[in-house]
């Protein structure tokens, strides 16, 4: 199959009708949108994909996240970051060929509201959230800040991530996540600090976020080297757990 996407006068049609037919969303498969528009709502583009599965396999959606993580990013990492940044795409995806893995993920047979539904099939906030808010982009963005060849397990920093659904908001929601230099920097002081015996927590990942973002008012991180900005978060790190 090619991938498909969803045109933008298809995109604006389903989301402006969404307090009228959310409750479609719950349906078991996405023919219903077919039949809504009396035609299919999605156009081709020239990039195949293979059909390939997401993960659904857990009773709690999040432990599947690292798998889906590197299913999604290993077949689409030849995206630019402006394509994946493209409500068309992503809709397109969710509403098609990974209909049900987003009924699932977000839970939406129990959850089915006009707001869980904007936010996880489409975007429903800024250019920045709804990146990691829209099930399939979400897989994508946290493989393309997170993914690293340099290290023998390139996932090694996307697994750290998706051990808490937290760390993904705390790291890839601020606007110092656009870089992936500054994402990887940070994210390995945080796994060597641990290493070196600090408690390392959901709290603890908060504060050196903002502390990320002190330091870039008063530096332009995206000129820092990287091992500056390593070596920042790791003695941050070691002087908030120890005291």
């Amino acid at each position: 199959m090619n991938i498909t996407f969803l045109g933008e006068d298809n995109l604006y049609a389903l989301k402006s009708n969404l307090p009228q037919i959310f409750a479609k969303f719950s349906s078991e498969n996405s023919d219903w949108i077919t039949e809504y528009f009396g035609r299919s709502p999605f156009s081709e583009t020239k990039y195949p994909l293979e059909d390939f599965p997401l993960d659904m396999s857990q009773e709690k959606p999040f432990l599947t996240e690292f798998e889906n993580v590197q299913r999604v990013y290993n077949r689409l990492n030849f995206l630019s970051d402006s394509q994946a940044s493209d409500e068309r795409l992503w809709a397109g995806l969710c509403l098609n060929h990974f209909y049900n893995y987003t009924q699932y993920r977000w839970d939406i047979i129990n959850k089915c509201t006009v707001d869980n539904i904007m936010q996880h099939f489409f975007f429903g906030f800024g250019a920045r959230r709804s990146l990691t808010r829209n099930a399939l982009s979400r897989l994508w963005w946290i493989g393309r800040l997170t993914y690293d060849t340099s290290r023998n397990d390139p996932f090694e920093l996307t697994r750290f991530v998706c051990e808490n659904a937290d760390y993904i908001m705390h790291i890839l929601e601020r606007n110092t996540s656009n870089n992936p230099m500054i994402t990887k920097a940070f994210l390995s002081a945080i796994i060597d600090a641990r290493k070196d015996g600090c408690p390392i927590n959901t709290d603890t990942v908060g504060e050196l976020s903002k502390y990320l973002n002190l330091l870039g008012g008063t530096y332009i991180l995206d000129c820092l080297p990287e091992e500056k900005i390593y070596g920042k978060i790791f003695d941050y790190a070691q002087t908030i757990t120890k005291s």
